[in-house]
């Protein structure tokens, strides 16, 4: 029985879609990867500010032009990692929407991938009975 022309079409797409699915689980995988590196960063951000607004400082060492020069940059301190807390959030924001994207992409492939096998399926039907009509 020789394969049609519309049975390597079928069959190259169903590869080309699955090989589409297969790149899109490895982008959500390094996501999730990337993800949880971003967490690990914003949890150590917040650790760290909270010793700027909290520092271990004794009354010996709390005085005078230093504590006036410390509470400066204290300020921007604090300005600049409620900054980068707010660019970290937005990151993990857009890193979950890129995996809901990938994820809704798998689920159209998933369906294209159901469609290209009936055809397939079809398609063998179709060549069976044209080879018992023979």
């Amino acid at each position: 029985m020789t394969i049609s022309g519309a049975m390597i079409g079928y069959t190259t797409a169903l590869y080309s879609l699955k090989a589409d699915i297969s790149i899109k689980k490895e982008q959500i995988t390094e996501l999730n990867m990337c993800r949880k590196e971003v967490k690990k960063a914003k949890a150590s951000l917040s650790d760290a500010s909270r010793k700027i607004t909290h520092p271990d400082l004794t009354s010996h060492t709390w005085f005078g032009s230093l504590a006036d020069t410390f509470n400066g940059l204290r300020k921007e301190m604090t300005s600049a990692s409620q900054k980068m807390n707010t660019q970290l959030t937005n990151l993990m924001n857009r890193i979950d929407e890129k995996i809901s994207d990938l994820t809704s992409d798998i689920h159209s492939l998933e369906r294209e991938i159901n469609s290209v096998e009936r055809k397939i399926e079809k398609q063998k039907q179709k060549q069976l009975e044209e080879k018992r009509g023979k």
